[in-house]
Formats: structure tokens, C-alpha cells, sequence
């Protein structure tokens, strides 16, 4: 029997994926000082939640479609809420905060290991708000523009960045233990092209090269492949230069993920 999951959040927003599955507004009911929001999803494989204001998107990145059961607020997300908090709450795989409000929207990651569809629930929680942030629904399915970045053919990409920094993270894969991930290099061409760098703790760098597919925002996604693995890769930058994050993962035999902040 499918079992269906509840996720509490402090509103959120949507957007990153490869094919959008379901968008809903929220149904908002009573209120009070802290911020709530429950969300329950079904998810076959990978998926993520992106949460703004009031509205809520998914997005699968693999598996069947997945889609949102229940968007339930006591209040609308402020652009930029006060002490933010995620809780995971069921659900027999994965949740990861992959960002939190601010910059964009709140995106939640959903990664079922299993076979077949699985319900999960994760509690997102905030107190008033530090500020205004302007063009938070700058997402398919909001209203505004899609992207406002340069724009040279269809990945929207025609600028170069190289981007060299501290940072910390993991590989792990079902080949062997997990890796520490340290300091990141990523280069971007004009014409798309992307070789991304890490170096490890255990006296190798691991190496992906690829192209860009498309940029929504202030994230990249990328086509990447290398060191045995392939898959998309999802690149979030701030202040058009500066890389925040990394995350990367696939399924099947040749099990994987990538995970770095800055």
C-alpha cells in the first residue's frame, strides 16, 4: 500500500529538477508568531521541493513523476525569515535542505533509495523576517522572468567563469567509503563547456567535465561526467561569480553522490 508523507515547512519556494510535476498555492490556515508550513509528497526516485511566499513546486530528477499531496501554512514565508529551521519528519530515505530562503527559494531534496513510491514529511519552521527579498518567484511556474543572466544560445550561458575556493563536502558511492571533499575549481566557457574539480583527503582530485543545460536564477545544471560517474549536476552561485554549493547524484548499480558548500 502507497504510503504518503507530511512535510511541515516555514513556507518555502520551487524550482530545480528536470521536469515539473506539480506546483500548488498554499492553503493557509490559522496563524500565530511562528511560521509553519506541512507538506506531503510522493516520490519514486529523486525529487525536489521549492518553496516561496505561498507557492510550492516539485520537480523529478529520476523515477516516476512525483507530485505534492498536501501544502498546508498557518501564514505566507517572508522573503527572508528569521531563524529558519527543516526538520525531517518520515519517510524511509533521504531529506536534505539543499538551501535556505534568502537568496531564492527554500529547495528540499527528496532521494528514495528503495524501488516504488514512497511518502515523505519534513517540518520547516521560521520567526518574523530579517528583510525584503526581491524577485523570489524568479522560477518556472512564478510569475516574473525565468532568468536574468546573460543569455548566448539555449542554455542561456555566454559568459566564462573560474571560480577557486575553500570549502568542505563528500563523495560517497556504493564503491567505497566515503570522501572528503575540499577545495573546489570551476570553470565555465563561453560556449558552455564546464570542468569542475575537487580536491580530497585522500590524495586525489576528482574530475568532471560537461556542459551547461540550462540556468534558472542563480543556479547552474550541468551534463557532467567523469571518475566512472555521469549524471546532472546542479551548481548554485551568488554575486555572479562566486560558487555556493555543489550537489550532484545518481542511482542504479553505480550508486553515488556528491555534496560541497563554500
Amino acid at each position: 500500500m502507497r504510503r504518503l508523507v507530511t512535510f511541515v515547512l516555514g513556507l518555502a519556494a520551487v524550482g530545480s529538477g528536470q521536469q515539473v510535476t506539480d506546483s500548488r498555492t498554499a492553503e493557509i490556515r490559522g496563524g500565530g508568531r511562528e511560521g509553519k508550513c506541512t507538506i506531503e509528497v510522493d516520490v519514486d526516485d529523486i525529487a525536489e521541493v521549492d518553496i516561496a511566499g505561498n507557492r510550492a513546486q516539485i520537480r523529478t530528477f529520476a523515477g516516476g513523476p512525483a507530485r505534492i499531496v498536501r501544502f498546508v501554512c498557518n501564514q505566507a514565508m517572508p522573503g527572508i525569515p528569521y531563524d529558519f529551521r527543516f526538520q525531517g519528519i518520515d519517510g524511509r530515505g533521504r531529506q536534505t535542505l539543499l538551501r535556505e530562503p534568502g537568496r531564492g527559494p527554500a529547495v528540499v531534496r527528496i532521494d528514495d533509495p528503495k524501488g516504488g513510491r514512497e511518502g515523505y514529511t519534513f517540518d520547516i519552521f521560521w520567526r518574523g523576517a530579517t528583510g525584503v527579498r526581491p524577485n523570489i518567484g524568479e522560477r518556472p511556474g512564478f510569475e516574473g522572468p525565468l532568468d536574468r543572466v546573460d543569455r548566448g544560445g539555449n542554455s542561456g550561458w555566454s559568459r566564462e567563469l573560474n571560480f577557486r575556493g575553500r570549502g568542505a563536502g563528500e563523495y560517497r558511492s556504493n564503491r567505497g567509503p566515503t570522501d572528503r571533499l575540499l577545495d573546489c575549481r570551476v570553470s565555465i566557457r563561453r560556449n558552455g563547456d564546464i570542468e569542475v574539480r575537487f580536491d580530497s583527503d585522500r590524495a586525489y582530485s576528482l574530475v568532471l567535465t560537461g556542459r551547461v543545460l540550462r540556468m534558472e536564477q542563480d543556479r547552474i545544471y550541468a551534463a557532467m561526467n567523469g571518475n566512472g560517474i555521469s549524471g546532472e549536476m546542479t551548481i548554485d552561485i551568488e554575486n555572479r561569480d562566486r560558487v555556493a554549493g555543489i550537489y550532484m547524484a545518481g542511482r542504479g548499480r553505480d550508486r553515488f553522490e556528491i555534496r560541497w558548500r563554500n
